[in-house]
């Protein structure tokens, strides 16, 4: 397994567009659109929010995949600074209205064209922009999956990109993952936006199974702020162009090093986005052991991580131990009082149900004050352990997002 350089990479039949199309408000004109397109019908895989509220986007590419067997794709669209939410019928007509577009262009079927957006809620796209600025595109000569992460920030202070390659039956895989979030981070099946692309040659089903699996220790377990977006959106696409024989069977015993591959990619990225957590200067990994079940442990990390008063004791390198306990009990997940082993960092906080004996609240200030913090904790109960991602709340958390619209 390789972490190569982002210019490393090239896939073959992908191509990346971007333009400023006047959706996003920006002072700097930067770019606001995406696309990416291949030259013939690709493999492609989803995972969404499961949001009551979700936008047209993402019902449309749930459909997508719902209709088509196997589902197939020749274009993604994504635009920043509009979420494309709460729009109603129009919009639906607006993503409708860009696929047609797109399909015709492609010679394609409608349902192969997959839409995403970004941005605030509750405002009707502008499709007209879109399309123009589809006439006004060409294809990145250099193919730069920086200049696409770019594109579809919104509150992002950096582009998050990751690359890696691998091998199947001896051939040399390329992966290539982009995505965007800083705030409104809670996913529940995927992240705000995320597109990984591949050459390796995957059935679709296959593709599907590997997208789930690793999404759920890696997407789906960050948060910023416990708040789950309308726009929740990952695709995994494979153009088949690896000169391997086709893998149908997520069994494959070939697709070891893909699947491992796989999830060191989207791990990367899903850590980006909770360094670039809205107002953030902590990076926090709290750790989970000694429950019942796999899922317990993670609702009790969760709970620790989405906790305001955890977050900003950490913010204020407060080592103010007692609000991971009152966290650890309101997440009504089964816990033994009096096994309970809290730590933070290297430092044992909390033995046989009370403050050890030899905790030093310097020492754990000391590991507080650090960039990146740990937490650990021991329930004492099972056997099972789950992990989770997130950043500290600080007063520019506020700021940003209630400076948001202005």
């Amino acid at each position: 397994m390789k972490n190569n350089q982002i210019k490393d990479i090239h896939l073959e039949g992908v191509k990346v567009s971007t333009t400023f199309c006047g959706i996003k408000k920006t002072p700097y004109n930067e770019d606001d659109l995406l696309l990416v397109e291949f030259d013939k019908s690709c493999s492609i895989a989803g995972v969404f929010t499961k949001s009551l509220t979700s936008s047209a986007p993402v019902n449309q590419c749930k459909s997508n995949l719902n209709l088509a067997e196997p589902a197939t794709v020749r274009a993604i669209v994504v635009n920043s600074g509009n979420a494309n939410a709460f729009t109603g019928k129009l919009g639906e007509e607006a993503v409708f209205k860009i696929s047609k577009y797109l399909s015709k262009k492609l010679n394609s079927n409608i349902n192969e064209i997959y839409t995403a957006s970004t941005g605030v809620i509750g405002e009707q796209l502008d499709t007209n922009k879109i399309i123009n600025s589809f006439k006004l595109m060409t294809s990145c000569e250099t193919q730069s999956w920086l200049q696409a992460a770019h594109a579809i920030k919104t509150t992002d202070t950096f582009p998050k990109v990751a690359v890696r390659t691998c091998k199947i039956d001896g051939v040399e895989i390329d992966i290539v993952g982009i995505a965007k979030g800083s705030g409104m981070i809670a996913p529940d099946m995927a992240t705000m936006l995320g597109f990984i692309f591949t050459n390796a040659n995957l059935h679709a089903d296959v593709l599907q199974r590997l997208l789930s699996r690793a999404n759920e220790t890696t997407f789906n377990s960050i948060t910023v702020d416990s708040d789950t977006s309308t726009s929740d959106t990952v695709l995994l696409t494979a153009t088949r162009k690896a000169n391997h024989k086709l893998i149908s069977k997520y069994s494959d015993i070939r697709l070891k090093e893909f699947k491992i591959t796989l999830s060191s990619l989207m791990l990367e990225l899903a850590k980006l986005i909770i360094k670039d957590g809205e107002g953030a200067s902590k990076f926090i990994t709290i750790n989970v052991t000694g429950a019942i079940t796999k899922k317990s442990a993670k609702k009790i990390a969760l709970s620790i991580a989405n906790s305001p008063l955890v977050k900003t004791a950490i913010a204020g390198e407060d080592a103010n131990w007692g609000r991971i306990i009152m966290a650890i009990g309101k997440s009504g997940e089964r816990a033994d009082r009096d096994k309970i082993k809290i730590y933070i960092g290297d430092e044992l906080v909390t033995n046989k149900g009370m403050i050890h004996k030899n905790y030093s609240e310097a020492r754990a200030t000391k590991h507080l004050k650090q960039h990146e913090i740990n937490l650990s904790v021991d329930v004492g109960v099972g056997k099972c352990c789950g992990k989770v991602y997130t950043c500290d709340l600080t007063h520019k958390y506020i700021k940003i997002n209630a400076d948001y619209r202005s």
